[in-house]
């Protein structure tokens, strides 16, 4: 680790050196933490952060396909292909779980979240039992890769522990953790939680490479020569893990990214949309859409976090360091005279990765097509659109 010398070097160097500022103040341990925890931070990715402005890109459509393209011969050999690819062992899914139900009035993990009132119908035992069905039809094991962050790491491990793995093989479930990132001020400002604590906070879904790199999932996909990794989120109650369709789809399409999209509910839904951004794949926010693209047939794929990732693809770009986005936040801090603020509005800036910003660096990018009602249901309110009780009520 560097010397406290070196990094008050670097803190000078960035204008960070209030992270100091009551270094004297702490034990020989909690300066050791401190320093530890200041080392650890990317200094030059957060300038470029706080520098950037957004640019007015050139949107552009990808094609995609839906089941009604093909024939019902060629969805037969669509389906038996994806089902051979899971029978070889080509197929592995990893799962996003690193959030909280807090917003669903739930304490716990997101994927804890049930149907009715049983662990047996948690987000986590839905896609569970997806994958174990799966398992029997082609009598092979599906290896699980569970995303979890500091905040919600225990409690997952314990629920899946506590409900036997709901019928699936320990040893064919592994968790590993989210990494986290600092918060800055309005003035690029790295905040501190308290004397002698960096604020950290998960580091958005688009950590989930640098994660799977640094757990050795990535090379241990390439020692079982996987070829596909099967990405999805928690909050989808509806998800079709590992679907066989979309398998042999992706494979036969060879590029190196596949995705599943529905068709918008209206040109002015507020969600992001599968495309090219200055010709290369994205996901295009809605905010980025002009009215004229809103309305465009050919922009109408909305992203519904379902995708497929070539474990080559994966190793190349493993490297890359994707750009931080910021989140306005209300964020507990410590002020120069020793004083915890406990804000009532938004007083920071939470940074965030997002996944989809590997896509443009896939040359290529196939998109399948979907119907909501079958496979798109997000829970991410209590109640009302896109929420707990719409799930509740289509599960009882």
């Amino acid at each position: 680790m560097a010397t406290y010398e070196t990094i008050k070097q670097t803190l000078l160097t960035y204008q960070q050196e209030h992270l100091l500022h009551f270094y004297d103040q702490l034990t020989e341990t909690e300066q050791q933490s401190l320093l530890t925890q200041i080392d650890q931070i990317d200094f030059e990715n957060l300038k470029e952060t706080s520098q950037q402005q957004e640019e007015r890109a050139t949107i552009s459509a990808l094609p995609s396909h839906s089941a009604e393209m093909f024939t019902t011969t060629e969805l037969v050999n669509m389906h038996e292909h994806g089902l051979s690819l899971l029978a070889d062992g080509k197929v592995a899914v990893v799962l996003l779980a690193g959030g909280q139900g807090t917003r669903l009035g739930h304490n716990g993990p997101k994927g804890t979240v049930n149907m009715d009132g049983t662990a047996a119908t948690s987000l986590f035992a839905l896609q569970a039992k997806r994958i174990q069905a799966l398992q029997q039809e082609v009598k092979t094991t599906i290896s699980w890769y569970i995303m979890t962050s500091p905040i919600n790491d225990e409690e997952t491990t314990t629920f899946f522990k506590e409900n036997g793995y709901f019928g699936l093989k320990p040893e064919q479930i592994t968790f590993f953790l989210q990494d986290v990132s600092p918060a800055l001020t309005p003035e690029g400002k790295v905040m501190l939680e308290d004397k002698g604590t960096v604020f950290q906070a998960p580091n958005g879904n688009g950590g989930v490479f640098a994660s799977m790199q640094k757990a050795g999932i990535l090379a241990e996909l390439k020692n079982n020569h996987v070829k596909w990794v099967f990405f999805n989120n928690i909050d989808n109650a509806l998800v079709q893990v590992a679907d066989p369709y979309f398998l042999g789809y992706a494979d036969q399409q060879g590029a190196a990214i596949s995705s599943k999209s529905v068709k918008k509910a209206d040109p002015n839904e507020k969600v992001g949309v599968l495309g090219q951004r200055d010709g290369k794949p994205s996901v295009i926010e809605y905010s980025e859409l002009t009215e004229e693209q809103r309305h465009q047939p050919e922009l109408q794929d909305a992203n519904i976090g379902i995708h497929l990732f070539d474990v080559e693809f994966l190793e190349q770009t493993a490297d890359q360091v994707l750009p931080y986005h910021l989140a306005h936040k209300k964020i507990s801090t410590i002020k120069e005279d020793g004083t915890t603020v406990q804000p009532l509005e938004p007083n920071g800036y939470k940074l965030e990765k997002f996944y989809f910003d590997v896509f443009p660096y896939a040359s290529n990018m196939s998109i399948f097509q979907v119907e909501r009602a079958n496979e798109f249901l997000p829970v991410k309110n209590k109640t009302g659109k896109d929420s707990l009780e719409e799930a509740q009520k289509r599960f009882n």
